[in-house]
């Protein structure tokens, strides 16, 4: 069964009615994007633990120029594809969105490993902005913002931004540290940058 989903301008898309997913908040996707304002435009956007879709869709429409999503579950993914490319002019610009359906922990691990070697490869660019949003309760964060920030994924201007419930609590590391912190009703976003 599904749902529908307004991103920020009216769109409305398709979202999973099911206790699998809880899509981004319009306020907070509103918030998101008015604070990375035009820094999105032209941006290598990867979204981790993707869903629906609503983040991905969201970075496309505000100029993102790569968007590579990452979802696990085979009927989620294919809705975030579906979404994605019913946004417009997705048809044309169809090499510029990549919807992987794999776990995220052990797709981020790879890039500990592997040097980026074929640049057209979609799977294999740094990325400007990497929205995490995994499922609330499942201390995912700590073992994958290690990995992560290990990964070949990221530079030092990557921003990557942590959705998770205002209970939790991400820590600051030898890797990475906080740049930014903002809360909005029950959801907490945390802003972080490589060291």
């Amino acid at each position: 069964m599904k749902t529908s989903l307004t991103l920020i301008g009216g769109k409305r898309i398709e979202s999973p009615k099911s206790d699998k997913t809880r899509p981004t908040t319009l306020m907070v996707r509103q918030a998101i994007f008015n604070i990375l304002n035009n820094k999105v435009e032209n941006s290598n956007w990867l979204d981790l633990f993707s869903g629906s879709g609503a983040i991905s869709c969201e970075a496309y429409n505000h100029g993102a120029k790569k968007i590579v999503a990452v979802e696990k579950d085979r009927i989620t993914a294919n809705l975030c594809k579906k979404n994605l490319l019913s946004l417009k002019d997705s048809q044309i610009r169809e090499n510029d969105i990549r919807i992987i359906c794999k776990d995220v922990l052990p797709w981020v691990k790879k890039y500990i490993r592997a040097k980026l070697l074929e640049k057209n490869n979609l799977e294999n660019i740094n990325f400007d902005f990497i929205y995490i949003d995994p499922p609330y309760k499942n201390n995912f964060y700590k073992r994958l913002l290690k990995d992560l920030f290990k990964s070949y994924l990221i530079t030092k201007k990557t921003i990557v931004i942590c959705e998770h419930s205002k209970n939790e609590v991400i820590k600051e590391d030898y890797l990475y540290k906080i740049n930014d912190i903002r809360l909005y009703g029950q959801t907490k976003l945390a802003f972080l940058v490589k060291i």
